[in-house]
């Protein structure tokens, strides 16, 4: 076995996996902006339902929303007004910690958990920060170290120009406080699981976007995600090894314009 695992990884490791492959070919090369005014198609904002008219249904019941929880979800929206105004260290450190740190106390690291579901309790994914308009935090690039609950400066410079170019010229981000960066370490999935541990990290940062949407909503704030983004400006600003890490996913985040 110890030999079949051994090519395993190094398979993982070069360039024969093929969600190496599927990651490759989807990139962005760029990012085009729709103009204001411009039409869009029926087939952009038409929703399709599925049912089986036919078979028998039973009514469920018509609930209110009693907890914070019920009213939270209702609330969440995404929200790309944002009013300019910087966004507290202290509401930051909720969004992280509660979005996606350590939540459980053990002398075991092994044994610790996080509040988003996870394929195998692998936590492929690693958060980085862009921080535009912060109070008590300079705007540059971060790295969020899950284990210490705590940021580590990558980067001191004005970031705002090169991610709104990097975006696809979105100009909503000129007024956001901060923007998350979910990026996936492949092979902490791909050990356990191969090539379908992929798609598992894919939904494990869904996970997690869900979990910031939810806190930042809880804080009244606003946000968005965004997947349309160019892959390797990102992965060169976060200087990560294409291969084994890569960006994935980002939320936008500001305070609420109303």
């Amino acid at each position: 076995m110890g030999r079949n695992f051994n090519t395993f990884i190094k398979k993982l490791e070069g360039n024969f996996a093929i969600s190496d492959n599927f990651h490759r070919f989807t990139k962005n090369k760029s990012v085009s902006a729709r103009s204001y005014g411009q039409k869009i198609p029926n087939s952009w904002i038409e929703i399709h339902f599925k049912t089986y008219p036919r078979l028998n249904k039973i009514n469920l019941l018509k609930t209110k929303a009693i907890g914070v929880l019920e009213r939270t979800l209702l609330k969440r929206r995404s929200i790309r007004n944002f009013s300019g105004r910087a966004i507290s260290l202290k509401d930051l450190s909720k969004i992280l910690f509660f979005s996606a740190g350590i939540i459980n106390s053990s002398s075991q690291l092994n044994n610790t958990k996080r509040s988003y579901p996870s394929a195998g309790a692998r936590y492929p994914l690693e958060l980085y920060l862009i921080a535009l308009n912060m109070v008590n935090v300079e705007k540059g690039l971060y790295h969020y170290n899950v284990k210490q609950h705590l940021l580590e400066q990558l980067l001191k410079l004005d970031l705002l120009d090169w991610v709104v170019n990097a975006t696809g010229d979105d100009r909503n981000l000129g007024k956001a406080s901060f923007i998350l960066v979910i990026t996936g370490v492949l092979n902490r999935t791909r050990t356990k699981y191969g090539n379908r541990g992929y798609r598992y990290i894919l939904l494990d940062a869904g996970h997690l976007a869900q979990n910031i949407l939810l806190m930042i909503t809880s804080l009244n704030l606003a946000g968005y995600p965004i997947g349309g983004f160019i892959d390797n400006e990102f992965n060169k600003l976060l200087d990560i090894d294409k291969r084994k890490e890569v960006a994935l996913y980002l939320v936008a985040v500001g305070q609420n314009s109303k």
